[in-house]
């Protein structure tokens, strides 16, 4: 009946029967308009007609034609034009629950072949094998309570390549395991260090395992990374490191390229998180997490793709030696980066390796390079907990890239939305002083900033030049469009004051002020108010004057040429596929 395959060491094979004497229930997911198997065709139908809640949640009846007299009937519930597979999923992994309150251990799930919903057979599978899954620590503390399933047939009656869809649905379920280990664990369990640790023990031969945690090699490459790897450096256990992956087939035509934010603990650093929000900031490594789950998928389904990966794994912590907000630090790529926001280390910690990604990425094959990160609360409030959201350069979407990703994403229940970068988020991070390049962020949270999932992009875009070129300007660098520092009146012998105008919100034609910005060492400070690129303006210069029309063309300049493919990927907290 086909190979059988472990996931979470429970076994999982395919059974021609429904009263197969190996298993002891029967887990049906009932849909609207899909037939249920036919010997139980009359059965359930005579059940729903004597308890119509059968229709809309969960239940266990006796029936002596199945495995263990035990049938599970798990309903999607009534469905509109606005549902989606997604009701799939949620019904067979209800239904395995049920069955595993029943006192089943070796349940059978029957998988629907919903017309509406190609990939189904697929969805119903992966939504059974969530069940089987035990957080890592549950399995490293108390291994009695690992497991209440001891196996799961799976029955296909009428669903084509069954077969394949055991293989596709095990893969995929071990890949997110690897990701739910590294993203779930605690802080003090998943350090950047003992991730590295899981992580080579996860992979075989097939995924090569780089680790680079050499203090003066990260503050030589990665000097934003470095400076928020700072104040947690002083613990030895808490130290920053970065994981590279690569998988590489015999033969492929693309390469995908990521990088993964892998924030072990976010205090928020000196713009600390207060007032209860700092709990569950241990999942702030879940970016990195995923592109861990994506490469144990490619290990296991072996596609002709190449696939280089970065997992910027560190603690953002307090302390004597953490980072500040005003610091201006050289990056990776040479431009001055300006802290605005310690809280937004995300960008710091990817900005630098996603530069050398992007040198990488002009010797590769077709080349498509990620970032992958819980980025900002923005992304929630703005479209829900269980959504990814999708940002494409230009040069991705004049390729159709984000919707063909969304459309491939909800075919198999991990839904994206569809975010646009426009000129405004741009503009919200060029530099406010003589001498910077970048503002990293401003210092409110995302949430209370206007398109505040979208603004934070171009950062990461603007430190390695790939946001579609500028204009050259010999004060700020190249790439970014001259800022003119207008001239104020000023009382008889008052001395000059260096002055950097602010930007407005987003929308006013003004530039605004927040980023996705890298980290760096202490040795990288540039200046810190004097000297150095420049001087740290007055603090009465970070309130924002009248918006001028002007800056909005200026902005414009920033899409003005092509750019090789650089696609921007910040999920929300739930990406089904690969959390």
């Amino acid at each position: 009946m086909g190979t059988e395959q472990k996931v979470h060491s429970v076994p999982v094979s395919l059974v021609g029967e429904i009263n197969s004497s190996n298993h002891d229930a029967l887990v049906v997911v009932t849909v609207p308009g899909t037939p249920p198997p036919q010997a139980l065709e009359d059965f359930i139908a005579a059940a729903v007609q004597t308890d119509k809640g059968l229709e809309k949640k969960p239940g266990v009846l006796h029936c002596a034609r199945v495995s263990g007299n035990r049938l599970v009937l798990s309903p999607t519930g009534p469905l509109t034009p606005y549902d989606d597979v997604r009701s799939v999923y949620e019904a067979a992994l209800a239904g395995v629950r049920r069955a595993a309150e029943a006192g089943a251990r070796r349940p059978v799930l029957a998988v629907p072949a919903a017309a509406a919903w190609p990939r189904a057979p697929l969805v119903a599978l992966l939504g059974a094998l969530e069940a089987l899954y035990v957080p890592i620590q549950i399995r490293e503390t108390f291994p009695s309570q690992a497991h209440s399933i001891k196996s799961l047939g799976v029955y296909g009656e009428g669903v084509t390549n069954i077969n394949n869809v055991i293989r596709d649905a095990c893969a995929l379920e071990a890949a997110r395991g690897v990701s739910r280990d590294i993203g779930g664990a605690d802080p003090e369990r998943m350090t950047p260090l003992r991730v590295a640790e899981y992580v080579r023990g996860a992979f075989g031969p097939a995924v090569r395992v780089r680790v680079e945690d050499d203090p003066h090699e990260l503050a030589k490459n990665y000097p934003l990374f470095e400076a928020v790897n700072r104040a947690a450096n002083q613990v030895p256990r808490h130290r920053g490191c970065v994981i590279f992956l690569d998988y590489e087939p015999e033969s492929y035509e693309e390469t995908v390229m990521l990088v993964g934010k892998g924030v072990t603990y976010d205090t928020g650093g000196c713009d600390i998180k207060a007032g209860g929000v700092m709990a569950g900031m241990s999942r702030d490594k879940c970016g990195a997490a995923a592109v861990a789950g994506f490469l144990k998928a490619c290990e296991l389904l072996k596609p002709s793709l190449r696939v280089s990966a970065a997992l910027c794994m560190v603690r953002n912590s307090v302390g004597s030696e953490a980072y500040v907000a005003d610091e201006l630090i050289k990056c990776r790529r040479g431009l001055a980066v300006r802290v605005g926001n310690t809280d937004a280390e995300g960008r710091m910690v990817m900005a630098d390796v996603l530069d050398e990604m992007r040198e990488r990425a002009e010797s590769a094959r077709r080349p498509h390079v990620y970032t992958v990160a819980t980025l900002t609360g923005h992304a929630v409030r703005a479209v829900g907990p269980a959504y990814t959201i999708v940002m494409d350069n230009h040069a991705a979407r004049a390729k159709g890239h984000a919707e063909a990703f969304r459309a491939s994403g909800e075919s198999i229940a991990d839904m994206v939305e569809v975010s646009t970068i426009r000129r405004e988020d741009l503009a919200f991070h060029r530099g406010q002083c003589p001498g910077d390049h970048v503002h990293q962020a401003n210092n409110q949270p995302s949430t209370q900033t206007n398109r505040g999932h979208q603004v934070l992009t171009p950062t990461l875009l603007i430190v390695h030049r790939r946001h579609g070129g500028g204009v050259h300007h010999p004060a700020r660098g190249p790439g970014l469009p001259p800022r003119p520092v207008p001239r104020r009146p000023r009382a008889p012998g008052q001395q000059p004051a260096l002055h950097a105008d602010q930007p407005g919100p987003p929308g006013s034609g003004r530039l605004p002020a927040a980023g996705v910005g890298t980290g760096g060492r202490r040795g990288a400070v540039l200046a810190r108010g004097r000297g150095g690129l420049g001087r740290l303006p007055p603090r009465a210069a970070h309130r924002r004057p009248p918006a001028r029309p002007r800056r909005a063309l200026q902005a414009a300049q920033l899409l003005s040429s092509p750019c090789p493919l650089v696609a921007k990927l910040p999920p929300g907290h739930s990406n089904r596929l690969l959390n």
